[in-house]
């Protein structure tokens, strides 16, 4: 059995570690470039300061061990909803969706995308945007994401 919580300030780097494992996998599954050990630092830093702001929350579930097993994090932001909008307004970006891979098939990512969304409609956001893989896309699907119009060439 799983429970599932808030991170601790503590537990934001290790966040982090997970935000690699994930776009490593998006790496090798949709061939979205390999990030590197530079990047990481990047990323680390970023989630320090974004959480210190209180801007980025994430949820973890936690196996019978007490280990991290899976996480989901929210970011919210000011941007424009659309390209011809005239005003900005407050989105949530859920972003670092990852489960080990021994944790998989438990509808881990699903029910910790559900509590992110909850913390963003709490932070004032209307609509929560993601970024999938191809292998994962199903998975929101089915708890209320739709596709969006983005489409990519590679220009190689």
């Amino acid at each position: 059995m799983y429970k599932t919580r808030y991170i601790t300030k503590a537990e934001i780097i290790i966040m982090a570690d997970f935000w690699y494992k994930m776009a490593t996998e998006m790496g090798e599954v949709d061939g979205v470039p390999q990030p590197d050990y530079q990047r990481l630092e990047e990323v680390k830093n970023l989630f320090i300061k974004e959480h210190t702001l209180g801007n980025l929350m994430f949820r973890v579930a936690l196996d019978s061990s007490n280990n991290i097993v899976a996480c989901a994090g929210g970011l919210i932001r000011t941007e424009y909803p659309y390209p011809l909008a005239m005003e900005q307004s407050l989105f949530g970006w859920i972003i670092s969706v990852y489960t080990n891979k021994e944790h998989r098939q438990n509808r881990l990512a699903s029910i910790l995308v559900d509590e992110i969304c909850l913390w963003l409609k709490q932070k004032g956001a209307s609509r929560a945007r993601l970024w999938s893989s191809s292998t994962a896309r199903s998975t929101y699907e089915k708890i209320g994401f739709q596709s969006m119009m983005d489409m990519t060439k590679a220009l190689n």
